[in-house]
């Protein structure tokens, strides 16, 4: 999957680039089929050449009949990471693949029509930016249940909604808001240069945590380099029934909190007490509320409650997992 002609990064002298799709995925071949359905029907660059990489980060026979099964409609390969996590899965398509721009999404969305040429034309336009992301809209599977439908705009993110169309067109190292990881492209030499934290990101384990692909963004702004919004370049994400849950929304929010709560201690930029008796009376009152805004049926109270009582337990649950992991490496030291 390597060009000739490398990956130095930028559209030189408005040059054809050469640019991959990236799609990481595990063990989901009907949905991965849905995906790549939607990609055949995308019409591809007008002047680039261009390829499909699905990374199989689990080696599913299923998954590569998949990809087999399109390879007469798309100019398509599959990779093979079993390193199970997406960060490794990310970083192992930009060790494999020699383009001049990565264009990631998930094995969960369909992509729009014109996608493809969209971010063609952006790389055109924009030789200077690094990074570039459109819109992903929440369609969900079914019907919504009413108290998600109410809450739908606190809990955006937590089904990978992001839409910036109204407010941002630009990205620099003061921006607050990035764009997520099923619809964006890195520039090569940015992306060889900042690969994806593997303690971030999907990954086995109880906890649900993401970031990755943020972490990766907020380090290429940190360095100089700048993005842009391009809000044509739409994919809609599925949220399947088991994901409109309360249950689920509890383990997305501990979960982020207990990534970036991870990765701060182990930078040292926030303090190792195991957890303050405030932290945990806070946990408490949280609690409280959600249980009270569920009896009084008021969805906008109790979401809130929920979303601060699971930060709460994630960050807990981090600082308990470091501070084990100390006390056991000081006993096999003694």
């Amino acid at each position: 999957m390597r060009d000739q002609n490398g990956a130095n990064g930028g559209n030189r002298g408005n040059r054809p680039v050469n640019i991959a799709v990236v799609i990481c995925t595990f063990r989901r071949p009907g949905s991965l089929h849905r995906t790549l359905a939607s990609l055949a029907q995308c019409a591809p660059p007008r002047r680039s050449a261009w390829s499909i990489a699905v990374v199989d980060n689990f080696g599913c026979m299923q998954t590569q009949n998949v990809v087999a099964s399109f390879r007469d409609r798309l100019p398509i390969e599959i990779l093979v990471e079993r390193r199970q996590g997406l960060a490794h899965a990310r970083n192992a398509a930009v060790a494999a693949i020699d383009c001049d721009y990565f264009i990631w999404t998930d094995d969960d969305v369909t992509v729009s029509c014109n996608w493809i040429r969209d971010y063609e034309a952006a790389f055109e336009r924009h030789p200077e930016a690094a990074f570039f992301g459109g819109p992903i809209l929440p369609q969900f599977e079914g019907e919504a249940p009413a108290w998600l439908a109410t809450c739908l705009p606190a809990v955006y993110t937590a089904f990978a909604g992001r839409d910036l169309s109204k407010n941002v067109t630009r990205f620099d190292r003061n921006s607050k808001e990035l764009p997520f990881g099923a619809n964006m492209a890195i520039r090569a030499r940015e992306q060889r240069q900042f690969s994806y934290d593997v303690r971030l990101g999907r990954q086995p384990g109880r906890q649900i945590l993401s970031g990755e692909e943020s972490d990766c963004l907020e380090r290429i702004c940190s360095a100089g380099g700048i993005g842009f919004w391009l809000p044509s370049a739409r994919v809609d994400h599925r949220i399947d029934r088991k994901r409109q849950s309360i249950a689920y929304l509890r383990r997305y929010y501990a979960g982020v909190s207990f990534g970036k709560t991870r990765a701060r201690l182990l930078n040292g930029s926030a303090r190792p007490q195991v957890g303050t008796l405030g932290a945990r009376w806070r946990l408490v009152l949280s609690g409280g509320r959600y249980l009270w805004g569920r009896l009084s049926g008021q969805p906008k109270v109790w979401i809130r409650a929920l979303k601060h009582s699971a930060r709460l337990s994630g960050e807990l649950a981090a600082r308990r997992e470091l501070h084990m992991a100390g006390r056991d490496a000081r006993r096999l030291e003694q």
